[in-house]
C-alpha cells in the first residue's frame, strides 16, 4: 500500500473512532488536519533515525491542541490502537505543526487588503467566536461572513432583489450590562422600503424558547417581523424563502 494511501485511511479511521466513542470535538479538531510520514532524530536512541507521523493543522487548531495534554492524550491513545500493525508502536511519534500557507500570487496585495478591511470587526462576531471555540472558521462569501451555505444561498437571493440586507449583523442594547445578554446576532435583518424585519436560518429544532427568547428581545425595540426557515429549505429553495418573507414583511408597512 502507497504511504498517501495508508495515510488517508488511518486519518479516516481515526476520525471515525473518535466519533464512535464520543469525543466529536476532538474529532472535530483533525478533520481538517493533513497526515505525513517524517523520519526524526532520535538523539536518546544511539543517535538513530525513528519514523513520526506529522499532523499539520490551521494555527487555531494547532493552539487548541498544543495547549491541552488531555487532547494530545486522548489523540495519541486512539491513533496508536488503529496504527497497530500497520506502523510500528514502538516507532511512532505524533508532530504537530502549523500547516503552512500555499504562495499564490501577488498574496502580499491580498494581505494589505485584508488587513485594511480588518477593522470591520462586529459583522459575523458572535458566529466567529463561536465558530473558533469549535476550531472552525465562518465561510467567506464576497468579503463577508456567513455561518453557513444556506446563508449565502439566501444572500444570494436578496442581493438579485436588489433589498437593503445585514448579514450577521451585531444588535446591541445595554440593559443588563452583560455583554452575552446585551449583544444578539441574527442572520438577517433586512429593510424593505423602511421597514425592518429578521429572517433566521434554523438548524436546530429543538431550540423553540431559545428562539423565542431571542425574538421577544428584538420585539421589544420594535422589530416584530421575524421569521424561521429550516436551513434544508433555505439551501433548497433559496428564491421561495426570500418571496414569502419579504411578502410577509411587506404586510408590516404602516
Amino acid at each position: 500500500m502507497e504511504d498517501s494511501e495508508l495515510l488517508e485511511k488511518l486519518h479516516r479511521t481515526w476520525i471515525q473512532v473518535l466519533v464512535n466513542e464520543n469525543w466529536n470535538d476532538y474529532a472535530a479538531i483533525i478533520v481538517d488536519a493533513e497526515l505525513s510520514f517524517k523520519e526524526k532524530w532520535n538523539e536518546y536512541d544511539d543517535y538513530s533515525y525513528k519514523t513520526a507521523i506529522v499532523v499539520d493543522l490551521p494555527l487555531k487548531l494547532y493552539l487548541i491542541i498544543t495547549n491541552n495534554e488531555e487532547i494530545q492524550k486522548v489523540l495519541q491513545q486512539y491513533f496508536w490502537v488503529i496504527a497497530n500493525g500497520h506502523i510500528f508502536r514502538n516507532s511512532l511519534d505524533i508532530v504537530y505543526r502549523v500547516k503552512l500557507l500555499d504562495i499564490e500570487e501577488n498574496w502580499q496585495k491580498t494581505i494589505k487588503f485584508l488587513i485594511a478591511k480588518s477593522k470591520d470587526l462586529n459583522q459575523g462576531l458572535i458566529t466567529e467566536k463561536a465558530f473558533a471555540r469549535k476550531g472552525k472558521e465562518p465561510i467567506i462569501y464576497r468579503e463577508i461572513k456567513f455561518a453557513s451555505q444556506s446563508e449565502i444561498r439566501i444572500a444570494q437571493e436578496l442581493e438579485a432583489k436588489e433589498v437593503l440586507f445585514f448579514p450577521l449583523p451585531l444588535a446591541v442594547r445595554n440593559e443588563t450590562g452583560n455583554i452575552y445578554d446585551d449583544h444578539r446576532e441574527v442572520d438577517f435583518l433586512v429593510c424593505l422600503d423602511g421597514i425592518f424585519g429578521i429572517l433566521e436560518i434554523s438548524f436546530h429544532p429543538d431550540r423553540y424558547e431559545k428562539d423565542k427568547e431571542k425574538d421577544a428581545w428584538f420585539k421589544k425595540s420594535g422589530i416584530l417581523c421575524i421569521e424561521h426557515y429550516s436551513a434544508e429549505k433555505c439551501y433548497n429553495q433559496p428564491r421561495v424563502v426570500v418571496e414569502e418573507f419579504l411578502s410577509i414583511l411587506s404586510k408590516y408597512r404602516r
